[in-house]
């Protein structure tokens, strides 16, 4: 018997795949075809059938997960809607981002919500939520900088007691939003599940880009007076 995995074997498939119509024109080759169950036509049908509900289980699956997917997305979406309402009005610096912080540890149950920057901004100096990293960062924190591209899911120790000083041993899951050219928002739970790297990212999107825009207002505003 032929190797499963033989090129021989891999040609006859891939031409069966091309003529899916053999066994109506040649129905003699069943006879002699080893079929699970009774061999015969019939068994062949009930076979094709089994496999078409199981796909039809396996896609509706999916478009249940794809529907919470839709339906945790447009309940984020209506809550950054409500946030920039009530933050963005806000003219002092220091007051937004308490405000936003405040806001984002209840919209996620987190248990740490931390602003990493790379740089010190006018007005923003003592706030718990935010951390200045006056110093390089690790490498690991420029990289995801670099990629720009929102990272979910369970850390190591080493990153979380960078990313939560004082509470990283509660963290279990986090999300780390690169904010252009500025630094990192860091939003851990206490859940392992809380942030996976399945979740969609639309929400955190737009959230780094209302606090990007905003530190770069913070700069615009300091040239002014300058």
């Amino acid at each position: 018997m032929g190797d499963m995995n033989s090129p021989e074997e891999r040609d006859i498939l891939e031409w069966l795949s091309d003529h899916p119509d053999l066994f109506r024109r040649h129905p003699e080759l069943l006879d002699r075809m080893t079929l699970p169950h009774d061999a015969g036509a019939d068994s062949l049908i009930e076979l094709q059938v089994r496999r078409l509900r199981e796909d039809n289980r396996q896609l509706r699956a999916q478009l249940h997960t794809l529907a919470g997917i839709a339906g945790e997305n447009e309940r984020l979406m209506q809550r950054l809607h409500q946030l920039t309402l009530e933050v963005m009005t806000t003219a002092d610096p220091r007051e937004f981002f308490e405000r936003l912080m405040a806001r984002l540890g209840e919209d996620f149950k987190a248990a740490s919500v931390r602003l990493h920057l790379l740089s010190q901004q006018p007005g923003l100096d003592g706030t718990e939520a935010i951390i200045i990293h006056e110093q390089a960062p690790p490498a690991w924190f420029g990289e995801v900088l670099e990629r720009g591209k929102i990272v979910f899911g369970r850390l190591t120790r080493a990153k979380l007691q960078v990313l939560f000083p004082d509470c990283d041993s509660t963290v279990a899951s986090a999300a780390l939003v690169p904010i252009k050219h500025n630094g990192l928002l860091a939003i851990g739970a206490d859940s392992p599940g809380r942030f996976d790297p399945d979740m969609g990212t639309l929400f955190l999107e737009l959230l780094g880009t209302t606090i990007r825009h905003r530190l770069e207002q913070i700069g615009t505003d300091q040239r002014k007076r300058a």
